[in-house]
């Protein structure tokens, strides 16, 4: 039997975490100026959710058994917590950006796709731990 392994859900979160700062370095480097702000988000939406992918295939491989289902459905509102704990608490503490700033990515109506990252994050590990133990 499988049980949620913190260390390596937090592991793989910190690896998901340098490649999304690295991801947003580069598309405020090199993408905005040939996108704009916009077209930047949307290629920094794109592009980072293949890795929660990723990230969610290794930490399956490392949690598979009976527990499976446990075992996502834990790693995912994990993620989701840290993301948005960090998000909020570096964003507006260590950043300066206002509340107002910082929920505006969650205005998907207003085509903001940030909130397809969580979702992401929510049903990756979901969608592979299905994959690799049926």
């Amino acid at each position: 039997m499988a049980s949620m392994n913190y260390a390596i859900a937090f592991g793989l979160w910190l690896g998901m975490l340098v490649i999304a700062i690295s991801n947003g370095f580069i598309g405020n480097a090199y993408i905005t100026p040939r996108l704009g702000d916009y077209g930047t988000h949307v290629y920094k939406t794109l592009t980072f959710i293949p890795f929660i992918f990723l990230f969610a295939w290794l930490y399956t491989l490392q949690t598979k058994g009976d527990l499976w289902l446990t075992n996502a459905l834990i790693v995912s509102c994990f993620w989701v917590s840290l993301t948005v704990l960090f998000e909020f608490v570096f964003g507006h503490y260590i950043l300066g950006n206002s509340w107002e700033v910082l929920l505006a990515d969650y205005r998907i109506w207003q085509g903001r796709l940030w909130s397809l990252v969580l979702i992401s994050e929510a049903i990756f590990p979901v969608t592979m731990g299905w994959l690799l133990n049926h």
